[in-house]
């Protein structure tokens, strides 16, 4: 199964406990970064990530910020660093 980013109805349609993975645009930089982060669907709806960021409008977090440009994407399962780079950054 190849590794795609999902829209924020997909992730809403998650069951408890799935698994995302979570990736960075910063906005600042203009680049992505390069660590991706595991998280996981939580009861309420939110993904956690292994930080402890909490995400829960996934529209709002898969859109650039007003504020300088950074926002998320979150795949459907672990991307390699080939699909990372063929699927381009939606603004």
């Amino acid at each position: 199964m190849k590794a795609r980013v999902l829209t924020a109805e997909e992730i809403q349609a998650l069951p408890r406990l799935a698994i995302v993975f979570i990736e960075y645009f910063d906005g600042e930089l203009q680049r992505q970064e390069g660590q991706i982060f595991a998280g996981m669907k939580c009861y309420d709806g939110t993904i956690v990530n292994e930080d402890a960021c909490v995400f829960s409008d996934f529209e709002k977090d898969m859109k650039p910020s007003w504020f300088d440009g950074s926002y998320w994407r979150f795949w459907n399962r672990m991307p390699t660093e080939e699909e990372r780079r063929a699927v381009p950054w939606d603004k």
